[in-house]
């Protein structure tokens, strides 16, 4: 067995090939993220490379000296279905016009596997890129872990408040913005509100509900919470069936984002209930979701663009040696039909 401590150089990919029993070929497409590897030889190929300490990039060790002209933006998540969100696709298009106006080109790669994260884990040890930008929307921390050992720049889009002091981030003042549309809605005397959260590993979604929260003060009812398992319109459908039992004495709804609240306007239509009359919906985006709901959504809005731009803007400054600050981007409401 070829170990670190038997090994007299650099470990191979050859190396890693025999020890995981494969060719040459299956651990190349493996980096390469091929769907043509089986779980078993992937598996196999993750365990050696760990054992031997290999990384991809031959040339890692002198990348310390040198520029890649590469920023990779990694997009972990939980389901496919995010990554089609029209925020993500604005937040990636944001970065990359201002990363190429800077003469730096972006590579996109998705963690939607523990294959695939264990590949990017990979090429992160192995300091491909010059800066990395992370979306992450899921419980799998393996990547941050990865991140706390490397000394490259790295952005992230969410700010957690178990971990303001590792990484830079940009965020959307998640909490004011859902504050403040709750209390859109107490002003409009609809005062017996619910609430549907996203998933409790989101920093987004524990920020967005303590504003909710706030805006509520003493008329809080954690009986009125939904706490959803995901961001999608079906999370929305469940809640309000999970809410039957109390719809006669609700008059509003507030969704932790746009998918969930089209969702749950569509369930709500579907039991007879009327928007907004009956019940008042809002959600947080400002996605093309909230275009597409019928009625159209009262939601928040958030540039998602210059979310990207940002995130972009902050990992140069930080290759360029400049002062670098954690940033909060401002939100706002926009005013529809459903509530």
């Amino acid at each position: 067995m070829i170990t670190m401590a038997s090994a007299s150089k650099r470990p191979t990919i050859r190396d890693v090939a025999k020890i995981a029993g494969v060719s040459y070929g299956t651990v190349s497409r493996y980096f390469n993220g091929s769907e043509h590897v089986s779980e078993a030889a992937a598996n196999r190929i993750a365990k050696a490379v760990k054992e031997t300490s290999y990384t991809p990039n031959s040339s890692a060790r002198s990348l310390a000296h040198r520029r890649t002209q590469t920023i990779a933006l990694i997009i972990q998540v939980e389901s496919n279905s995010t990554i089609m969100q029209s925020s993500i696709a604005q937040a990636i298009s944001g970065a990359n016009q201002t990363l190429g106006e800077a003469g730096y080109q972006m590579v996109t790669l998705i963690a939607d596997s523990e294959q695939a994260t264990q590949r990017i884990t990979t090429l992160v040890n192995g300091d491909f890129a010059d800066g990395y930008l992370l979306f992450s929307m899921s419980n799998d921390d393996s990547l941050l872990k990865a991140f706390r050992n490397l000394r490259r720049p790295m952005v992230r889009s969410e700010i957690s408040s178990e971990d303001r002091t590792s990484f830079l981030a940009v965020d959307f003042d998640n909490e004011q913005g859902q504050a403040t549309i709750t209390r859109y809605l107490l002003n409009k005397h609809r005062t017996r509100l619910a609430y549907i959260c996203g998933p409790g590993y989101s920093p987004t979604s524990l920020n967005r509900l303590a504003g909710f929260k706030t805006a509520m003060g003493e008329l809080y009812d954690d009986n009125l919470v939904y706490y959803a398992d995901d961001w999608e319109t079906t999370s929305g459908e469940m809640a309000a069936v999970a809410f039957e039992a109390h719809l006669h004495s609700i008059d509003g709804i507030v969704c932790a984002n746009d998918n969930i609240a089209v969702g749950l306007i569509n369930q709500l239509r579907h039991m007879g209930l009327r928007i907004p009359e009956d019940i008042a919906v809002t959600g947080f985006d400002d996605s093309t979701m909230a275009l597409l709901a019928n009625p159209k959504l009262t939601t928040v809005h958030q540039d998602s663009q210059l979310l990207g731009r940002t995130m972009a803007e902050l990992v140069l400054r930080q290759i360029r040696g400049e002062e670098s600050h954690t940033t909060i981007l401002k939100t706002r409401i926009v005013e529809r039909q459903s509530a």
